[in-house]
C-alpha cells in the first residue's frame, strides 16, 4: 500500500489560464429574460397569453388581435393574473390602454 504524498502550497497561486468562473466581463451584461407561457387561448382571431418574465418576476397578458393587427401588454400583479388574463380588454380599459 502507498502513502498519499502531501504537498503544502502557498497562500495564493497565480493562475496559469483564465478562469471561465471569474469572468467578470459577463456580470456587466444583463442576462437574458426567461420567459414563461402560463397559459394561452384563441377565440375569434384574438391570441391571449398569460407570460411571466422569470427573470424580473413580472406578469404579463399578450393580447394580439389577428384581424386588425393590434397588439397590446398588461404588467399586473399575480392576485390579478387570471382575471386579466380571462378580461385582458376590461383590464387595459382599466389600465388606460385603448
Amino acid at each position: 500500500m502507498t502513502m498519499p504524498t502531501v504537498t503544502e502550497v502557498s497562500g495564493y497561486v497565480q493562475p496559469t489560464t483564465p478562469d471561465p468562473f471569474l469572468d467578470f466581463e459577463s456580470e456587466r451584461h444583463a442576462a437574458a429574460p426567461v420567459i414563461r407561457e402560463l397559459d394561452r387561448r384563441h377565440s375569434d382571431g384574438i391570441d391571449v397569453r398569460l407570460l411571466w418574465n422569470q427573470t424580473a418576476d413580472q406578469i404579463v397578458v399578450s393580447v394580439f388581435d389577428f384581424k386588425t393587427g393590434d397588439a397590446f401588454e398588461i404588467q399586473v400583479e399575480a392576485r390579478e393574473a387570471l382575471d386579466a388574463f380571462r378580461h385582458p380588454y376590461a383590464h387595459a380599459a382599466f389600465c388606460g390602454i385603448d
